[in-house]
C-alpha cells in the first residue's frame, strides 16, 4: 500500500478520503530530522508549513508527488522536485474567497476603526463616537499589488460590493482579461501608491518579489491610507511600515502575514492601535480548510490511479 506522509494535521475530510485508500501517516512534530526519518519510504507528502527542502525530497526514494495545503509554495523546493519528476500540487483557487473575505473585512475593521472601538466601549468610554476618525470605505481607489486567483476576487468584492476604482500592478497579468473585469492595471508601482487609498498585497513570494514593497513606495502614500499585507511577510519593509505606522503618516494596516511567524513577544506592531493582526490564518474556515484538503485528497488519489493533477504547481511535468 502506498504511503502517504502528511506533515501537521490537516482537516479530516481530505485525511479520510485518503486513509481509505493509503497507509496515512501524521509527523509527530515538523523537525526536518522527523520529517526525513518519515520521508524515506513515503510516496506522497501533503505539507502545511514545514520546510521540504532538497534533503527531504532527496532522501524520499519513493515521492511522486508533495501537495502543499495552500497556495504559496515557497515553503517547498519546487526546483529540486521538478529535477526529480516529482509532481507539486497545491490548492488552486480552493482558499480564494475565504482570504478575499478576510481581506475584506479587515480594510473595513481598519477604516472603522472597529478595534478602537470596541475596547472604548468595554472601557466604559462610550462618547468614543465622537471623536472617532473612523472612514467610510465606499468609492475609495483601491490598488491591487498580484491579481490572482485571490486578487481578482478582492477586485471583484471591491468594485461590485464597495462601487470602487480597482487599479492593480502585475506584470504577469492579462490586460485583457483584468479590463473585462474592471481592473485598471498600472505598469509602476509608484503610480499606484500614489493614488490608491488602499494599496492591498496578494503576490506570492519569489526572489522577484522579496522586497518588493519598499520604504520608498510606502512613503508616497497617502496620509489617509491603508496598507493591507495577507500574502508573505518577506514581500514588505516591515520596519518602515511600522515607523509610518507609528508616526501616523499613513492611517493604518490591516496585517495577516509577517516576516516572522508566530509573531514574537516583542514585535512593536503589538504597541500601534491602528493596526489589525490576525495570525496567517486567511483561510482558516471551517469551509476553506475541508475545500483545501478534499482537492490535495483528490490530486493524489488521481495520481495514482494513473490521472494527471487537475492543480500542478511544476507545469513543466505536465506537458
Amino acid at each position: 500500500m502506498k504511503k502517504v506522509l502528511i506533515t501537521s494535521p490537516v482537516h479530516p475530510l481530505g485525511t479520510n478520503m485518503l486513509k481509505e485508500n493509503f497507509e496515512v501517516v501524521i509527523a509527530p512534530d515538523e523537525k526536518k530530522e522527523t520529517l526525513m526519518k518519515l520521508a524515506k519510504d513515503a510516496d506522497a507528502i501533503l505539507v502545511r508549513l514545514a520546510e521540504i527542502d532538497k534533503d527531504i525530497i532527496s532522501c524520499a526514494k519513493n515521492l511522486k508527488i508533495i501537495a502543499k495545503y495552500g497556495a504559496g509554495v515557497d515553503n517547498i523546493d519546487v526546483k529540486c522536485a521538478a529535477e526529480k519528476g516529482i509532481y507539486v500540487v497545491n490548492t488552486g483557487n480552493a482558499n480564494s474567497l475565504s482570504v478575499a473575505e478576510h481581506t475584506i473585512a479587515g480594510i473595513l475593521a481598519v477604516f472603522k476603526r472597529v478595534n478602537i472601538v470596541d475596547h472604548a466601549v468595554r472601557n466604559d468610554n462610550w462618547f468614543i463616537k465622537n471623536d472617532n476618525r473612523s472612514m467610510d470605505y465606499t468609492g475609495k481607489t483601491l490598488g491591487l499589488i498580484g491579481i490572482g486567483s485571490i486578487g481578482s476576487e478582492v477586485a471583484r468584492m471591491a468594485k461590485y460590493g464597495f462601487m470602487m476604482r480597482v487599479m492593480a500592478y502585475d506584470p504577469y497579468a492579462d490586460k485583457n482579461k483584468a479590463t473585462e473585469k474592471g481592473i485598471e492595471i498600472k505598469e509602476n508601482l509608484e503610480e499606484i501608491f500614489k493614488l490608491a487609498d488602499i494599496i492591498s498585497v496578494h503576490s506570492p513570494l519569489t526572489e522577484e518579489t522579496k522586497g518588493l514593497i519598499s520604504r520608498s513606495l510606502l512613503s508616497m502614500l497617502k496620509p489617509s491610507a491603508v496598507f493591507v499585507n495577507f500574502a508573505r511577510g518577506e514581500i514588505v519593509d516591515e520596519e518602515a511600515l511600522y515607523e509610518l505606522l507609528k508616526e501616523g503618516k499613513i492611517f493604518g494596516a490591516a496585517l495577516d502575514a509577517f516576516i516572522q511567524e508566530p509573531l514574537p513577544d516583542n514585535s512593536p506592531f503589538y504597541k500601534l492601535d491602528n493596526v489589525i493582526l490576525s495570525p496567517h490564518g486567511a483561510t482558516f474556515t471551517e469551509d476553506c480548510r475541508s475545500r483545501m484538503s478534499q482537492y490535495l485528497a483528490e490530486d493524489i488519489i488521481a495520481y495514482f490511479e494513473g490521472k494527471k493533477p487537475a492543480r500542478i504547481v511544476n507545469r513543466e511535468l505536465a506537458r
